[in-house]
């Protein structure tokens, strides 16, 4: 009966006497040693399994002559052509009625395609861990140079808008010459005559503004060209606008256009980089500028919203208006309706991303005919 049961195991099995030689083995074991029934009956046990360590099989006698059962030890069949196979041993003892030790009861399972499945996997959580590393290194790269352009787009949108200032700064501060120009020449007259003191009163707060406007013309081009890190601080909102209409109409850029600012009596204070605000107003009230051509009015609005955590500003233009199939794509980068040597179509997705990353949002309302009113706010 007991070699019935042990050939209907898939396993390598061996029956072991007291002396270790093989006394019984079924048909596994012939399959995965090649050694035949016949070869393998009186064979020394040590022939067929083998361990690196040298002490299995004195354990394994130990634990059995102690009544234990060995569990999955690790060790090697030896085949008939050499081979090593690694196997996970069993083992329990076949005791006489008398409770000695008339045998042991071998079974090995081959452990080769665990093993490699093991491996495998190492293999493959390797693999993992090295392609997720270098996920990590691309996304953080994309991110770098993400940034990076970010604020190249950034700077280039602002000396396109110096550009677009420059021109009329030079002819004003042309103007500005001619009226030292002009003071000088008063002076001259007056040198050596009675009113030389009075002329010199007169003509000195003349020259005190010129150098104002200067002083004022020069920081703000600075301003718009330095690419430093975004500094904020708490500005008001109804000064800037103030400023940024003043510099606009220095620099000749209203034409015939009427500017209408709508500013509240009391400070409406936002916390952001001032010369970013500034970038925003200057496109917005070009753009409208641009759309109207001449005798049309620009109104440039601040208030407080309506639960008054937020600062709204808006610039309406009385202009021919946007077409609704462009005015869905006014926010993409590079287009533009202008000509090729007025316009980069950086204006406006520049400005849209300096209003949301200070947590704000714009919008654009426009009617063929009637005019364009864009509108953005800021957190308090």
């Amino acid at each position: 009966m007991i070699e019935l049961v042990i050939e209907a195991m898939v396993d390598a099995v061996v029956v072991v006497d007291a002396e270790g030689r093989i006394t019984l083995a079924n048909s596994g074991a012939t399959q995965l040693t090649g050694w035949s029934i016949d070869e393998l009956k009186g064979m020394p046990v040590s022939t067929l399994l083998v361990d690196d360590s040298s002490g299995l099989r004195t354990v394994v006698r130990r634990r059995i002559e102690d009544g234990d059962i060995l569990r999955r030890e690790e060790s090697y069949l030896v085949s008939k052509s050499g081979k090593r196979i690694p196997v996970s041993v069993t083992g329990s003892p076949v005791m006489t009625p008398t409770g000695e030790l008339q045998g042991i009861v071998l079974v090995a399972r081959d452990v080769r395609e665990v093993r490699q499945l093991l491996t495998d996997k190492e293999a493959e959580i390797s693999r993992r861990r090295k392609a997720e590393e270098e996920l990590r290194a691309a996304k953080a790269s994309i991110e770098t140079q993400l940034e990076q352009a970010r604020e190249q787009l950034l700077l280039a949108e602002r000396r396109a808008t110096l550009g677009t200032l420059a021109g009329g700064v030079g002819h004003e501060l042309r103007n500005i010459a001619q009226i030292q120009i002009a003071a000088i020449d008063e002076i001259q007259q007056a040198l050596g005559g009675p009113s030389l003191l009075e002329r010199i009163h007169e003509i000195l707060p003349e020259l005190e503004r010129v150098g104002e406007h200067i002083t004022q013309h020069g920081q703000r081009l600075m301003q718009l060209a330095k690419p430093g890190p975004d500094r904020v601080a708490p500005i008001d909102l109804n000064e800037v606008v103030r400023d940024v209409g003043g510099m606009l109409k220095m620099a000749g850029k209203l034409r015939r256009v009427e500017l209408v600012l709508a500013l509240g009596n009391e400070p409406l204070m936002v916390t952001v980089n001032r010369t970013r605000i500034e970038q925003i107003l200057v496109n917005l009230v070009t753009n409208a500028v641009d759309a109207i051509g001449v005798d049309g009015t620009v109104t440039v609005e601040v208030r407080a919203s309506d639960d008054g955590k937020r600062a709204v500003v808006e610039v309406r233009d009385t202009g021919s208006g946007i077409a609704p199939d462009t005015l869905d794509k006014i926010f993409e980068p590079f287009f533009t309706t202008k000509p090729a040597d007025r316009g980069t179509g950086l204006g406006l997705p520049v400005v849209r991303e300096i209003v949301e990353s200070y947590g704000g949002k714009i919008e654009v309302v426009s009617e063929l005919g009637a005019g364009t009113t864009f509108r953005f706010d800021l957190p308090r």
